[in-house]
């Protein structure tokens, strides 16, 4: 056998050897640990020092149990319960473009329409035309200004009350490429195309955080926002978006429509062991927003919530909040036009700033 033939083959089976040994690995794991219901106590109890939803919205995803499997999803983006993430680890980017292609653009309400001037309305007599000279001119570059991503990706919209097990609310992804598109993606997508319309750039963010363990949605998703911040420091805003559940009065009526309720939502980490030296910096943007929606439409923000025991991720930024967009109870359809009025009270706030 000719020694380049040779060497492939030694490639090809250590591959299948190093996949072998991946899959044998997890399904013992779950042999000695998933089938007894060990957990592993002391890692969930660090974790949920940051992360204190840990305490009630765990039980009944799939794979929340195995915090092992999630710690090294965090590190490496391969989830051991899915060899094929190993293989197919860089089709994130076929994932988010066949996710895009399968947006459902919708129609503004509360948004003006921009009126274009139509070119068949402009009068170019032919005698008039002048060729100029060919200029070539340098591509501008985008600066997106706002941020929009997802920490819990999988959330959705019932427009009814959810039952204890959180499956009928929350999205089960297949893997962490799964191109679905899920409630709160639908709700960050109009909220980007609302922020784009009135010129404020914005860029949305639709990685899966929360797949195959919310326990390491935060971890995962501050992974997502360092690496974008670092590509773009033109950002002023970012944007958690959420959707919460069992609100008492989630609706408020605005011009005669059913629309779903706000909440902003701050982490100072003054009670828990993370660094978040700035967070009065991120608690007065917070404020500032508040107060001009209750100025511009009363009722649709429910009273701020500020946790002393989290951080959120918000000590990536100084202007990074948790937006929760309505609850499990509201329709997609009042979510969406939650997002329009809040694109309409980012507006006023950048414009008082000018």
């Amino acid at each position: 056998m000719a020694p380049g033939r040779r060497y492939s083959y030694q490639i090809l089976l250590l591959v299948v050897v190093l996949i072998a040994c991946i899959s044998m690995g997890f399904a013992g794991y779950n042999i000695f640990f998933g089938s007894q219901g060990i957990s592993h106590s002391l890692a969930r109890q660090l974790l949920s020092q940051g992360l204190p939803f840990l305490n009630g919205e765990q039980a009944g995803h799939p794979g929340w149990n195995y915090t092992l499997r999630s710690f090294f999803y965090s590190l490496t983006n391969f989830d051991l319960g899915n060899p094929r993430t190993v293989i197919d680890g860089s089709l994130s980017i076929l994932a988010s473009i066949k996710r895009h292609q399968g947006w459902s653009e919708r129609a503004f309400v509360f948004i003006p329409e921009l009126e274009l001037e139509s070119e068949q309305n402009q009068t170019h007599p032919k005698e008039q035309i002048v060729v100029e000279p060919v200029i070539e001119i340098e591509k501008q570059e985008f600066l997106p200004r706002v941020l929009i991503y997802h920490t819990h990706t999988s959330e959705m919209y019932l427009g009814a009350q959810a039952s204890k097990s959180l499956h009928n609310s929350h999205y089960v992804f297949s893997f962490n490429h799964d191109s679905a598109i899920t409630g709160v993606m639908e709700v960050g997508h109009h909220l980007e195309n609302a922020l784009n319309r009135m010129g404020i750039s914005t860029i949305q963010d639709t990685t899966i955080h929360d797949f195959p363990s919310l326990a390491y949605s935060y971890t995962n998703s501050e992974k997502t926002v360092r690496e974008i911040l670092n590509r773009h420091s033109s950002i002023e805003f970012v944007f958690d978006i959420h959707r919460d559940a069992d609100v008492p009065e989630p609706i408020v009526m605005i011009n005669g429509r059913r629309v779903a309720r706000l909440l902003l939502v701050l982490g100072t980490a003054q009670d828990i062991p993370l660094a978040h030296p700035n967070w009065q910096q991120n608690l007065s943007f917070a404020q500032e927003l508040q107060r001009i929606a209750e100025e511009m439409y009363p009722g649709l923000m429910r009273p701020m919530q500020v946790r002393r025991d989290a951080r959120y991720n918000q000590h990536l930024h100084t202007n990074a909040v948790v937006l929760e967009v309505g609850s499990v109870e509201n329709t997609l359809e009042e979510a969406l036009l939650a997002v329009e009025l809040f694109a309409n009270v980012l507006n006023e706030f950048i414009n008082q700033r000018r």
